[in-house]
């Protein structure tokens, strides 16, 4: 009997301390898990927020290149973005006339050939001469404006290879007034559609020349010209100071024979 007992007693201690062990070693391991989870939430924390230090770093120098490629100039309120598009802005009628500038500062030359190999990156793609010219900007653009330009248009080329924009001009590598001359005369064979030339006026040229802008409108535009169809012809293909050149694949003969018409109506 008492052999029976001591049996007993012997198994009930086993069994005791099995519980007490296994519910400790379930305690442990739930412990040990929420260790790990938790190291693995900090680890994975930690390198979201390296991840995002970095983004943040890339992204605030290709900011910096943004906001002068949109900033207004405080002479006729115009910005390198309302005449190149960024991908984003070809809403603007007249990005549709003037290259873009996605990987500008990494094509082997811009400007129709004017800048080549390094002189690309230098001026920025040649927003230096846009800076200049068209922008009426006094002073030159600075090399932290020209790195930051050049940061913002690699942004935007990602893991693509930059595009040469091609485009025909008799404006480049300089205006070339012979060339404009059996321009002019095939022009005059040509009759202009008064109704079209102000579509094409309005989409062409009157972001510039609208009745709200700072720069001359129409009728006073032609004050600075003769107002003639060579004289119309001169302006849009070669340019006059900030009056940008147009390609002659982009804005054909018969448009600008029938802007002319249009802006003959207006004298």
């Amino acid at each position: 009997m008492l052999a029976c007992a001591s049996i007993f007693f012997f198994i009930y201690w086993l069994m005791k301390n099995l519980i007490i062990s296994s519910v400790f070693s379930l305690i442990l391991i739930a412990g040990c898990g929420k260790v790990n989870e938790n190291e693995t939430k900090n680890n994975q924390t930690s390198k979201d927020t390296g991840s995002i230090t970095s983004d943040s770093k890339d992204s605030k120098t290709d900011s910096k290149g943004k906001e002068i490629f949109y900033m207004k100039s405080d002479v006729n309120n115009i910005a390198c973005a309302d005449c190149h598009s960024d991908g984003t802005n070809k809403s603007n009628p007249l990005t549709a006339y003037f290259s873009d500038v996605i990987g500008a500062n990494k094509r082997e030359s811009t400007y129709s050939g004017k800048f080549k190999g390094s002189e690309v990156s230098a001026n920025a793609g040649g927003a230096t001469v846009c800076w200049k010219t068209y922008l009426k900007k006094k002073e030159d653009m600075s090399q932290d404006q020209i790195n930051d330009l050049n940061n913002y248009f690699e942004s935007l080329l990602g893991s693509n290879q930059p595009q040469i924009s091609t485009y025909e001009t008799i404006a480049l590598p300089k205006r070339d007034k012979e060339k404009l001359k059996p321009i002019q005369t095939e022009l005059e064979g040509l009759k202009g559609d008064v109704n079209n030339g102000k579509l094409v006026f309005d989409k062409a040229c009157g972001f510039c020349h609208n009745p709200d802008s700072q720069i001359k409108k129409v009728p006073e535009i032609l004050e600075d010209f003769e107002g003639t169809l060579k004289s119309v012809a001169y302006n849009v293909y070669l340019g006059d100071g900030p009056m940008p050149f147009y390609p002659t694949n982009k804005l054909s003969k018969q448009d600008v024979a029938d802007i002319t018409a249009f802006l003959l109506t207006k004298k």
